[in-house]
């Protein structure tokens, strides 16, 4: 069985192998916890640890929608795919240095989440499988971290819940003007990305609610320790063109979304980290 689930967890890293000049090893196991947020479990109760990472108690909020193959759409971008085709994505820097696969994310974790997500999808009819959902969650990351960076707070409402936009502008003043400005990612600087954790959660009123918490693996030439998540990972060879040294670094986005009938199909960001966020503690 563990030989199993080390394999199905290198199948997923296999999409990095144009990039990458290594396989992937035997199994890792970092820590896992839940992510800070006070929530009622119900029927289908927390299936996935979660590696951790902080932010301030969530609310239901809003939020990509539908089914495989339909349009994603988050708060505030109704109507509108908020993902674009490679070539045309906002900040692509275009290319990456070598990466080697040096690990692998915790297989057991991975499995689960991934079963969890599919009965979801098979049970509530919503696209969190889909190559939409995928390219959604991406984008949401891309333009969250911008407005960041740029301390475009106010923009934030209405794609991210009310409390975490005032987290947000909170953690990011406690960040030098440098880290604050490498906050932004770009599509290009996205290495990977996996579930960790997938729950349904029903509240007192019968309403029902799904949170799917993702973590990013992100290029950066942020200057600082490394990142530990990142490090198990990942390798990234030397620059040889005399520009800043990357690194990779991890973030991690919790996407929720109303399921009850009638409600809307948009997801909302409920909970937002970042690694500098951890080296400014």
């Amino acid at each position: 069985m563990q030989r199993i689930t080390s394999l199905a967890a290198c199948r997923e890293l296999g999409g990095l192998a144009t990039r990458t000049s290594r396989a992937c090893p035997g199994k890792r196991s970092p820590d896992s916890r839940r992510p800070a947020a006070h929530r009622q479990r119900a029927v289908w109760h927390h299936v996935c640890p979660v590696r951790p990472f902080t932010g301030e108690p969530a609310a239901p909020g809003r939020g990509l929608c539908g089914l495989r193959g339909r349009r994603v759409v988050f708060a505030g971008q109704k109507h509108r795919l908020f993902s674009t085709e490679r070539g045309d994505e906002p900040g692509s820097s275009g290319g990456h240095p070598g990466i080697s696969v040096v690990g692998i994310p915790d297989p057991i974790t991975l499995i689960r989440c991934k079963v969890m997500m599919y009965l979801i999808e098979l049970y509530f009819e919503i696209g969190i499988t889909s190559v939409e959902f995928d390219k959604g969650v991406k984008q949401a990351l891309v333009h969250i971290s911008n407005m960041m960076s740029s301390g475009r707070f106010k923009e934030l409402r209405g794609i991210v819940s009310n409390e975490m936009v005032d987290y947000v502008e909170k953690k990011c003043k406690s960040l030098s003007d440098l880290q604050r400005q490498q906050l932004a990612a770009s599509m290009d600087d996205i290495v990977f990305l996996l579930p960790e954790d997938v729950s349904v959660v029903f509240d007192q009123y019968g309403r029902k609610f799904c949170f799917v918490v993702m973590r990013f693996w992100l290029l950066s030439t942020l200057e600082g320790p490394d990142d530990p998540e990142g490090t198990k990972i990942f390798k990234v060879a030397s620059s040889e063109d005399g520009g800043p040294q990357k690194k990779i670094v991890t973030a991690v986005y919790e996407f929720h979304r109303e399921l009850t009938r009638g409600a809307p199909p948009d997801w909302t960001v409920t909970n937002v980290w970042h690694w500098p966020w951890k080296m400014a503690e």
